[in-house]
């Protein structure tokens, strides 16, 4: 008997065999399906269905809520300023990223505390650390206006988060801040990967700087470069905390972007239908940015 339970055991084992990385994967692929995948379905079913003000679904409707949102006149303006938003920090913060990393990729006295002061400004709660410029650009009583006055720059307060330009440009200053430091941090782990030879090697030949950065630091740091572009690209868009906290859109949705726009029209509006129209939209965006740029950078490194 015992034998005979022995060998049952071992020809279960060899069936499961091919089986065990799905089972052992199973747990977390249910949470995936559960909290992930579930509210991604729901929102797809939310865009094309009339839904109450409860959250219940009526019925298709086909298109009209991408209609809705198409037929709004601040959604240009939103678009636009989502853009911008994503262009201007992603492409300011790249260039001064990768100048911060070259630094920090050099030994010199005191390098651990600047990088580990560089660290926290994203280290620290978005929410708090947005809360505190949005009382730095205070029109009334904020630090920025009073510095000013003091060294005699201004004569007046300026109410810098009062007008759609000035709250957008605070906003996306406030962005560079927050997202220099995770890029920065991303290049610099790609080139402490660099080898040293290399760059033994080009001053051996007599290479300067210029000549060393471009010909072999960009080049070999290119895959975290690619990297770093796309995964901020999508931090950046989906980015919320900043702008709602900053300046919530006002005025009139003027300085929101997409998903300051989706949250009005979800919890202020509550048109659900047409916001998660707009969330279809945003994905949309973002799918077809990331294949666009992944394909364009593999043909380009074969």
């Amino acid at each position: 008997m015992r034998e005979q339970t022995q060998i049952r055991k071992k020809s279960l084992r060899k069936r499961l065999e091919p089986w065990a990385a799905y089972l052992w994967m199973a747990p977390t692929i249910s949470m995936v399906l559960l909290f992930v995948m579930t509210p991604v379905v729901n929102t797809f079913v939310m865009a094309f269905s009339e839904v109450s003000k409860a959250g219940f679904l009526k019925g298709w409707n086909n298109f009209e809520n991408f209609t809705y949102i198409f037929k709004q006149e601040v959604f240009p303006r939103v678009m636009l300023n989502t853009v911008v938003w994503v262009i201007i920090i992603v492409g300011v913060c790249m260039v001064l990223s990768i100048a911060l990393a070259l630094v920090l990729n050099e030994h010199f006295k005191g390098r651990k505390f600047v990088r580990t002061v560089l660290l926290l400004p994203w280290a620290t709660s978005q929410f708090v650390f947005a809360c505190c410029w949005k009382y730095i650009f205070n029109f009334e009583f904020g630090n920025l206006n009073a510095l000013l006055m003091q060294l005699g720059l201004i004569k007046e307060n300026i109410n810098w988060l009062g007008t759609p330009n000035s709250a957008l440009a605070c906003m996306i200053f406030v962005g560079f801040i927050v997202t220099i430091p995770f890029m920065t941090f991303t290049l610099l782990s790609g080139l402490t990967a660099i080898s040293n030879d290399y760059y033994e090697a080009a001053t051996i030949d007599g290479a300067n700087f210029w000549q060393k950065l471009f010909r072999i630091t960009l080049p070999l740091l290119k895959p975290s470069i690619n990297v770093t572009i796309v995964l901020n690209t999508i931090y950046v868009f989906n980015s919320f905390t900043i702008i709602h906290t900053v300046t919530g859109g006002a005025p009139a949705n003027q300085s929101g972007t997409i998903m300051t726009y989706l949250y009005y029209l979800a919890f202020s509006r509550t048109k659900q239908g047409p916001a998660a129209a707009l969330s279809v939209i945003g994905f949309v965006v973002m799918l077809t940015f990331s294949i666009i740029y992944m394909r364009t950078q593999m043909k380009e490194d074969t």
